[in-house]
Parts: structure tokens; sequence; C-alpha cells
């Protein structure tokens, strides 16, 4: 019997969008800094399905269009989405929240590679596979 891989999907229950969870995040997160890419990530204590809730963010300082912002936000969703972290310790959950920080629009490659750098230097942190 063959098995099939798991589809590298983001589903809405990997999503941190819980106004308590981010504002946690924004307070006593711990920074990773990749230019353009800034990772915030802290231990969440509360239980969760998945081990692993992430948001993305661009500011309207930065971009003021929205069209720009969505590219951006879309660009780097789909990075993590091909790269994301499969598993970590058992009974912890992070929450991570990457920021885009750069004035300029990269393109994807760039982008992605920046946010897999991210994510071993995460990895690295927590002892995350």
């Amino acid at each position: 019997m063959i098995e099939t891989p798991r589809k590298k999907t983001l589903r809405k229950h990997e999503r941190l969008y819980e106004k308590t969870a981010l504002d946690m995040v924004f307070q006593k997160g711990n920074v990773i800094n990749n230019a353009p890419i800034k990772l915030l990530w802290v231990i969440d204590k509360r239980k969760s399905e998945v081990p692993v809730k992430v948001a993305f963010s661009v500011p309207k300082r930065l971009f003021k269009k929205a069209v720009t912002r969505n590219l951006l936000k879309r660009r780097m969703r789909e990075a993590y989405r091909k790269n994301k972290i499969l598993k970590v310790e058992a009974d912890t959950t992070y929450a991570l929240m990457f920021i885009y920080s750069a004035r300029k629009i990269n393109l994807y490659p760039e982008i992605e590679s920046k946010i897999v750098l991210t994510l071993q230097h995460f990895k690295t942190a927590t002892g995350a596979e």
C-alpha cells in the first residue's frame, strides 16, 4: 500500500486571529529578524488542536494601498504554507506573527527564501522539526 503525502494547506484552525492571542504575541513575543521578514513568536498556554498558529501582517504606514498589502500577505502565506513546521514538542502550542518590514515590493522567491531562513532560526530557537 502506497502512502500519499499530506497536502500542505493552511486552514482556518491554523490561523492566529483571536485578539487576545495577537495582543499576547505583540506584548510578550520573542523576535527573529531576517529583513524584510520579522517573526514574533510566543508559547501559547491555551490548548489547541494544531501545534502552530500563524498570522501575517504588512504595515499600512509602509504600503498605503490595500492591494499591495494583500499581495505581500499572499506571498508570505504561500511561502509559509509550502515550508511550514510540521512537528513541535508535545503539549506545546506556538503563536507566530510574520511582519513584512521592507519599503519595496519583493518578488516571491526572495520572500520565500527569507521565510525559510526565519523558520530555520525559529526551529533552532525552539527545538521544533
